[in-house]
């Protein structure tokens, strides 16, 4: 990140090109790089493999959720099936839409979560949604469509969208360590905690816009309480941290980018999890998982007292 004051012709004589695509990936190379590799293979490989191994045991087809299951603890198979759907998938499409989509998603929240000291605090979530969003999806969706068809369910996407959740949750923290690098008079850049304002606006836009899947109609009245939680989330935060201030970070044109591609990332995730949604795909585990991805580590946040320090 620059840090020079020197002359200011001789900064304009020697700025930076513009943000391109390529200066995007260089940057993301050397982020890569910059990185040890058993801790990038950490992120990328288990779990895909996970999903493809899974995929090819036999009879793995019986592991599927049925919504006729009255309940997650009705019994210890449908207890087994709440969990273990969630690695399962229905062809091989669906196998590599879901592992195309977490590659993409850890692609933008590992480097965040690098800038953000939230390496450990990224492991820990995904092993967390490992354990917790599949039981809650699928409550989630019993307790939604249960005993309205006895459709077998399945999919990595509930964990996916845990994934977008966190992702949200990391944007602004990682925002909130660039600028406390560059901050002066002790005025903090931007707070971690606006982020609980996107989010509320997000599931506004679920509930209040048309979705694909019929099964999903808009709700007014939730949609209006997302709407009026985002507002006064906004209104007092503003009171207590003012508003979210970026001028002056000086951020080079990659790492510009990489933010540019987080919130790019995050938007079509909730556009394409919660609002246009292909028919048959399940929009209350998406909701579920994308609720605990955010609340896991925003919960951090809160327990740093907003402001989060580098290495947590």
């Amino acid at each position: 990140m620059p840090g020079d004051v020197g002359d200011p012709t001789e900064r304009d004589r020697d700025s930076p090109d513009p943000p391109t695509l390529r200066g995007l990936l260089a940057g993301l190379f050397a982020a890569v790089r910059s990185r040890p590799p058993a801790e990038l293979a950490l992120v990328a490989l288990p779990l895909p493999a996970l999903l493809v191994g899974v995929s090819l045991l036999p009879g793995v087809e019986a592991w599927r959720l049925s919504l006729a299951t009255e309940g997650v603890f009705e019994s210890r198979w449908a207890l087994w099936t709440a969990f273990a759907s969630s690695f399962v998938h229905t062809d091989p499409a669906h196998l590599l839409d879901n592992v195309v989509n977490y590659w993409l998603l850890v692609a933008v929240a590992y480097p965040l979560s690098v800038v953000a000291g939230w390496r450990r605090r990224l492991l820990g979530s995904v092993a967390t949604y490992l354990a917790v969003v599949p039981l809650v999806s699928a409550w989630a969706t019993i307790v939604a469509l249960g005993g309205l068809t006895d459709a077998p369910t399945a999919g990595f996407s509930d964990v996916n969208s845990a994934l977008l959740g966190y992702l949200l949750a990391v944007w602004f923290a990682a925002l909130t360590a660039e600028s406390e690098r560059v901050r002066s008079e002790g005025s903090l850049g931007v707070d971690p905690r606006w982020s609980v304002v996107a989010v509320f606006a997000s599931l506004a836009l679920a509930y209040l816009a048309p979705s694909g899947a019929g099964y999903f109609p808009p709700l007014p009245a939730v949609g209006s309480l997302f709407a009026v939680g985002a507002v006064l989330a906004a209104a007092a935060l503003y009171a207590a941290v003012g508003p979210p201030r970026v001028a002056g970070l000086d951020l080079e044109p990659a790492r510009e980018l990489l933010y540019v591609t987080g919130a790019s990332v995050a938007l079509a995730g909730v556009i394409g999890s919660l609002v246009l949604v292909p028919f048959g795909s399940n929009v209350f585990a998406h909701l579920a998982g994308y609720v605990v991805g955010f609340a896991v580590p925003f919960a951090g946040v809160l327990a740093d007292g907003g402001a989060d320090r580098a290495g947590k």
